[in-house]
């Protein structure tokens, strides 16, 4: 099937540049204009509700204020009433008390009968008239007994125990008094044929010389009668006031008592059903929750009832204390949010035209700018396919583009003309660097080939000797590295083996790897021991190592006929002893540091000795400095465990079988270091 070439494709109008512009300034014109009205919204309710508020509450304070004024003067003519019934009766007992000083007076003088001038008042006492006016008097001893009253059931009755408004008795208020002749004045329950108990304005005083107490009362409760008079006008004022107030279009306002008793309401008509009307938000009597909220005293109510056919409302309430009147404002909450409603869809209607306005200049603008973008783009189409190894005409109008427009669309332009004069540059410079490194790539292929050739690759390499085994691998972690190993007879009995590693990696590591070889080989056939041919390798590297290289080496010598292994150790890794079955360990003994790093040092000579059927692994850094994709290192202990798991094998099968492991390990982590390995095992002889 033929495959369509995208640079001829045409862009679906939906994913456009121009039409995501577009479709993104309508998103954030949209969102914002939503912001806008929905914020704006809510801030209108809330003033809206918080200038019902102040309004509720200025007509709340104006009716308190008519209300506080006409109790004030309620309370003003009680207050008036009681002070001129207070002076009546002060004025009425002083008289009587110095009528009848004059008398015990006249007694003393004319010294006549105390008892008959005492019978005398007290019988002018009981036939005392003008009751109504100026009260009834009366007489009592000091215990408070009656003695003379104009009702003769009174006479001889305790009076000692009548109450006044403050729960205290006659004869609390007279100990009280003491000595004092002024007369003691209070409000006390006394019997009365029409009522059990009516409160009578009672004014006391003693009359010492003859141990009396002369009383004056009066009936008070015409008072209260008048009072209530006077507040069933104030009342019946307020429902003609509140039939005038209007709250809004529908608000109404309301005046009810403790007992839930609608007193005043600007709808006459809803007061029957106001005092059993339900609040649906609570279950509670609408009144109910009317007090609750009132005595709190704080924010107002929100309710729904059957009285305002069960929508939303709001009611702000105040309690006035001395009459224990309930002063409220009720308003639906969709007429308060009437007027915001209407300022939002103005302003929704207002923000859709700008936005429409908005979308055809953006789309305007958008096609002029998308124009000379599409210019481009079909020159980056062109450009895909060109040769640009061949010298090509000037193209006028994309040069026009890059001089002439100071916007992004002349950088664009300028950018392009500019990519394109680097990109055949970069396709020049790229040809060239591709045959210098193929060239380089040759010669190192070559370089490797030779390295390797170095180095003993065919095994076994000894096949008529069968008293060890030997096996050896390199791989570089570049095409040519420094990492070495070698073996030969020095002697008939005697095999020289070595391994190293050279400081550094690529072909100045794989050069001094070749001169460390030569020089290893060229001193051992000196027959002297691996300690002497160290010292003479190092007295040669160092004595001309301008890059300060070194090389980390083990040297040694088996002697076939004993399992002895002669050996000098110049800062390489520790060698495995493979002693048998499931044992083996590290022989970490060193005669020296690395090679090369300064001269005459002299290195000495450790041993070794392999029974028949052991062996001795060694390696380079690279083995257990291999990591895996998470930075893990191989480790010294992996390998001990992994040879002791695998012992006792073949020196071929062992190395393979770590070279596979670390394979595995890596898990495709790339190679850092050269690895080489060499294992040699002794058979003994036969």
């Amino acid at each position: 099937m033929k495959e369509t070439d995208p640079v001829k494709k045409k862009v679906p109008l939906l994913n456009s540049m121009q039409s995501k512009i577009i479709f993104l300034v309508i998103a954030i014109m949209a969102v914002t204009a939503i912001l806008i009205i929905t914020i704006s919204g809510k801030e209108i309710n809330h003033a809206m509700l918080a200038q019902q508020e102040r309004l509720s509450q200025h007509v709340l304070s104006l009716i308190s204020l008519n209300i506080r004024g006409e109790y004030n003067n309620l309370i003003t003519d009680k207050i008036d009433s009681v002070t001129r019934y207070k002076q009546i009766l002060k004025g009425r007992t002083d008289l009587v008390v110095k009528l009848i000083e004059q008398q015990h007076r006249y007694s003393r003088e004319n010294r006549s009968s105390m008892d008959t001038a005492q019978q005398m008042v007290l019988d002018w006492v009981m036939n005392s008239t003008d009751q109504e006016t100026h009260g009834t008097l009366f007489i009592a001893d000091k215990n408070l007994t009656v003695l003379a009253h104009p009702d003769p059931e009174f006479v001889g009755q305790d009076i000692s125990g009548f109450m006044d408004m403050k729960s205290n008795t006659l004869a609390q208020n007279l100990d009280a008094a003491g000595i004092s002749p002024d007369p003691v004045v209070s409000v006390v329950s006394w019997p009365d044929r029409k009522a059990y108990r009516a409160r009578y304005l009672t004014c006391i005083q003693t009359f010492s010389p003859w141990d009396w107490v002369v009383g004056t009362v009066v009936n008070i409760e015409d008072i209260e009668v008048e009072a209530q008079e006077k507040l069933s006008k104030i009342v019946e004022t307020l429902g003609e006031t509140f039939a005038d107030i209007r709250i809004g279009r529908t608000g109404i306002a309301f005046l009810f008592d403790n007992a839930f008793s609608v007193l005043a309401m600007t709808d006459p008509d809803l007061a029957s059903q106001f005092k059993q009307t339900v609040n649906f938000q609570t279950g509670n009597l609408l009144v109910q929750d009317m007090v609750t909220r009132a005595i709190q005293g704080g924010g107002f109510l929100s309710y729904q009832s059957d009285l305002f056919e069960k929508q939303e409302m709001i009611a702000y309430i105040r309690f006035f204390k001395p009459l224990g009147w309930y002063i409220g404002v009720t308003v639906p909450v969709s007429e308060i949010r009437a007027p915001a409603k209407e300022i939002v869809f103005k302003q929704s209607a207002l923000i859709g035209l700008i936005l429409l306005c908005s979308l055809l200049s953006a789309a305007w603008m958008v096609s002029r700018i998308s124009r000379p973008l599409k210019f481009l783009a079909d020159r980056v189409k062109a450009f895909s396919s060109a040769d640009l190894t061949r010298d090509e005409t000037q193209d006028m109008y994309l040069d026009q583009l890059a001089q002439k427009n100071r916007d992004e669309v002349g950088l664009l332009a300028n950018a392009f003309v500019f990519m394109k004069g680097q990109l055949k540059e970069n396709i020049r410079q790229l040809l060239e660097t591709t045959a210098k490194n193929e060239r380089i790539q040759g010669e190192l292929n070559i370089a490797k080939d030779i390295q390797l050739g170095l180095l003993p690759k065919i095994f076994p390499p000894f096949p008529d000797c069968k008293a060890m085994d030997i096996f050896a691998s390199l791989e570089p972690a570049k095409e040519v590295g420094g990492d070495l190993y070698d073996f030969y007879f020095v002697e008939d009995h005697k095999l020289c083996f070595t391994i190293g590693d050279v400081s550094g990696k690529g072909v100045p590591a794989a050069l001094m790897m070749a001169i460390t070889k030569t020089l290893i080989k060229t001193s051992a056939f000196k027959k002297i021991s691996p300690g002497a041919i160290m010292t003479e390798v190092n007295d040669a590297i160092s004595s001309d190592n301008p890059q300060s290289m070194f090389v980390t080496l083990f040297i040694g010598i088996l002697d076939l006929n004993t399992g002895v292994i002669t050996y000098a150790n110049g800062g390489h890794n520790p060698a495995v002893h493979i002693m048998g079955s499931r044992q083996a360990g590290y022989q970490k003994a060193i005669s020296g540091p690395m090679v090369g790093i300064m001269d005459d040092i002299c290195y000495k000579d450790l041993s070794l000795t392999l029974a028949p059927g052991e062996a001795l692994f060694l390696y380079t850094d690279g083995v257990t400095e291999a990591m895996d994709d998470q930075e893990r290192f191989y480790s010294e202990k992996t390998l001990l465990d992994r040879i002791v798991s695998k012992a006792p094998v073949s020196s071929r099968t062992l190395v393979e079988y770590i070279k596979g492991d670390l394979k595995s390990f890596a898990a495709g982590a790339p190679q850092y270091d050269d690895i080489a390995m060499l294992m040699i095992q002794y058979k003994g002889v036969s």
